[in-house]
């Protein structure tokens, strides 16, 4: 709710301070065709049934047998069972929407200042991590309460700290690359040579990486070679293949793995991570064999965007459970399914749709003029998409802030003013 509140409040400042009347209305009109199939799923399931209609739903017999205990079977009722959460998720996706729209009415200087702004929050939560790995468990920098010790800067869990850590690497970089581009656009020099601008991305991915790999994340380690691709898509045309540069690339690359090898033999720390690469035991499999069976139980309409948690709890097999509370299906696309059913797959296709146009019409002409910020939304966007397939990391809203953001910057500036950069 204070997110909430907070969101609505820079909203209508936004509006106020902006030079444009509608500022909302300055975005590309696929702006708005996402913002409404993002919004129109959990509005449609809130409108009220007749009886003969959500009766006849799958799934819907122990409601039915619930409210027949109390004479409400007859009521109207909407497709979600659980509407209050429905409601709540609504809520939720507003200040996402909000943040689509504004991006996609920025010019080419307000994208690179928001991704500026990424990348140093995301700097910030890595000082803040590294704080919490010095105070221990009971450190004041622990904002959640005490936990095993990992890495994770501003986030409740390691493995959202891990993506936000990946995304600022490309976003660290990208920005390296628009302050070089606009300069030269602007006809100034730069004090940022090639080699400088190198050495300065390669030492901000390193610092990250290093970041990632003490969240302990196994899916954001996993991800590490995505995000360093999206880093060389970058400063590809910064590099130059000769011998001596090659030899020197080797040289580095050795004297890394030794210090690498150096740290993870006589580190702890390091030897912590390591050992969570050991997957017996694993329960995703069994949330995941649960959450299918719900799926099933609610398809083809679905429970509701938010019904997860009860609607699992009824389906879930008395030979796993135990006392830990299953909270979500460890896969975003699992999870969405049981609430949306094939509606919320139809969805998901058309917004899949909708960004791979945008997309390809983006490697053509890059959104204002900027190839290095289309390069770091693609990069983000992959990288929740990946880690979705078995966890969630659009639930936590600094995420889902920042993939909506992402969105935004793959549309074209209003007004069509790109300046004539370096496209590549």
């Amino acid at each position: 709710m204070i997110l909430q509140c907070l969101a609505a409040l820079i909203v209508a400042v936004w509006i106020l301070v902006s030079p444009v009347r509608f500022p909302f209305f300055q975005a590309d009109r696929s702006a708005w065709i996402l913002a409404g199939l993002i919004l129109a799923l959990p509005i449609i399931q809130l409108v009220p049934l007749p009886p003969v209609i959500w009766q006849g739903l799958p799934g819907r017999e122990l409601e039915r047998a619930s409210l027949a205990l109390v004479g409400a079977q007859d009521s109207w009722r909407p497709l979600s069972m659980a509407p209050q959460r429905t409601l709540a998720s609504l809520l939720v996706l507003l200040p996402a929407v909000a943040v689509l729209l504004m991006v996609a009415s920025l010019q080419r200087g307000g994208r690179a200042l928001l991704i500026a702004i990424i990348a140093a929050m995301a700097l910030l939560g890595l000082l803040a991590g590294a704080a919490q790995m010095a105070g221990g468990s009971e450190g004041p920098f622990r904002f959640y309460g005490p936990d095993v010790g990992w890495l994770l800067g501003f986030q409740a869990n390691h493995n959202s700290a891990a993506d936000v850590l990946l995304i600022a690497m490309v976003a660290a970089t990208a920005l390296i690359r628009d302050y070089s581009e606009l300069r030269k656009h602007a006809r100034t020099a730069s004090r940022l040579t090639r080699p400088y601008r190198l050495s300065l991305a390669a030492g901000t991915c390193l610092l990250f990486a290093v970041g990632v790999v003490l969240t302990a994340s196994r899916a954001g380690i996993f991800l590490l070679p995505l995000a360093l691709m999206g880093v060389l898509a970058i400063v590809w045309p910064w590099l130059r293949f000769n011998r001596r540069t090659l030899v020197i690339s080797g040289l580095a690359v050795t004297v890394l793995l030794v210090i690498s090898g150096w740290i993870i033999a006589n580190n702890a720390v390091v030897e912590r991570v390591i050992s969570r690469f050991v997957f017996g035991g694993e329960f995703r499999p069994e949330l995941w064999r649960d959450s299918l069976f719900a799926l099933q139980q609610y398809f083809p309409f679905g429970a509701g965007i938010g019904a997860f948690v009860p609607v699992f709890l009824a389906a879930e097999r008395l030979e796993v459970v135990g006392a830990s509370f299953p909270n979500r299906a460890h896969n975003d696309f699992l999870e969405f399914g049981v609430e949306a059913g094939v509606f919320g797959a139809m969805v998901l296709a058309a917004i899949t749709a909708i960004l791979i146009r945008l997309i390809v019409k983006g490697w053509k002409s890059p959104p204002a003029g900027s190839r290095a910020q289309l390069v770091f939304s693609i990069t983000t966007l992959a990288l929740i998409a990946l880690h979705s397939q078995v966890d969630y990391p659009l639930r936590s809203m600094s995420l889902a802030f920042i993939a909506a953001a992402c969105t935004g910057l793959l549309l074209p500036v209003p007004g069509g003013g790109e300046p004539k950069g370096e496209h590549d």
